[in-house]
């Protein structure tokens, strides 16, 4: 056999070779924060199975679990380490460690308005430079959060509601609000509420406006107060090593899935708002509609502690360009 003829046989095994690498098929492992009974998982499972559907012989998404697997606490770390590829559920839970998460809270707009305004790209770049993790996108906007409280809350003849000394579960990044409106933050993860209202060990909870009904503690709520007073921030993140090493195809593919399920989850949260609305008024809680002094009450006892407390964690400079972006996104 001459020479030439040698070469093109080599040439073509090894295009076949590479061709063969590239076509190979990556699956990425996943856990999820959020019991999944609660209704903001419907969203992320949707996701898993169009990608999977969709993406044989290119990604897959294998689903580990949930806290019964990684405990909720040390998800995000196990991300960040390569224990697991990929992370869903609140990015509340890891404010503290990654806080660069934290500017979502005070947006108000879907997520393809936060990420044209930029904020995907300030997120991933300083969640990347903290903890190795990228930031995908934003499965929370469409729903809020909310007060809801077992005994009807006082309010005054101001229109102020007094909820001081009342034990109301909440997640560490609720602190600075709690602190504001003198509420006694318990921390109680979203699969032991039932079980806290129950006991009486928590008098109300700071929750979204969507999954009450589905956990069944309209059992035990009476009462829901407005205003809303942010924005929900579940979230996708994944270990930038693995993102980065996917093939341009593979990530290509992912972020358009991310990217098309970040406004299907907006669309599905604002029907589950609705749905849940109906099934906890049937159920007889009752809405305590703050206006005046008291929703201003509200309002700023998140917004007023939010950007000082951010600017504590990410400094003024930083913040200031946080506050730029989401500002920028929720006026668009």
């Amino acid at each position: 056999m001459k020479f030439t003829s040698l070469m093109k046989i080599a040439a073509l095994a090894l295009v076949t070779s590479t061709s063969s690498v590239l076509a190979e098929e990556v699956s990425i492992s996943a856990v999820y924060s959020l019991p999944k009974t609660n209704d903001l998982m419907k969203s992320y499972l949707a996701f898993v199975e169009d990608v999977n559907a969709n993406g044989k012989g290119v990604l897959q998404i294998n689903l580990r679990g949930g806290t019964e697997v990684i405990p909720r606490n040390e998800q995000m770390n196990s991300v960040s380490r390569g224990i697991v590829d990929m992370y869903m559920g609140p990015a509340g839970y890891f404010q503290r460690q990654i806080p660069e998460l934290a500017p979502l809270d005070a947006a108000s707009v879907p997520a393809d308005k936060l990420r044209a305004a930029g904020l995907h790209e300030a997120i991933d770049e300083g969640s990347r430079k903290r903890a190795g993790v990228a930031f995908l996108g934003v499965m929370g906007t469409g729903y809020a959060f909310q007060f809801y409280t077992i005994k009807e809350p006082k309010v005054a003849a101001d229109g102020t509601v007094d909820l001081s000394g009342m034990k109301i579960r909440g997640g560490s990044s609720y602190d600075p609000m709690y602190k504001a409106l003198d509420i006694a933050r318990v921390d109680v993860p979203a699969g032991d509420i039932y079980t806290a209202l129950e006991r009486g060990l928590v008098e109300g909870i700071g929750f979204t406006t969507i999954g009450v009904s589905s956990g069944g503690w309209q059992e035990f709520l009476k009462y829901r107060i407005f205003p809303t007073w942010r924005q929900g921030n579940t979230i996708l993140a994944m270990n930038a090593a693995k993102l980065d090493g996917l093939e341009d195809a593979q990530k290509s593919y992912l972020m358009e899935m991310v990217q098309k399920h970040e406004m299907l989850a907006y669309e599905a949260a604002q029907a589950l708002e609705k749905v849940d609305t109906e099934k906890v008024q049937a159920a007889g809680v009752k809405d305590v509609v703050l206006t005046g002094a008291g929703e201003a009450q509200i309002t700023n006892a998140f917004q007023d502690t939010f950007w000082v407390e951010t600017a504590k964690t990410l400094g003024d400079e930083e913040a200031a360009k946080y506050r730029a972006i989401v500002d920028k996104a929720n006026g668009s």
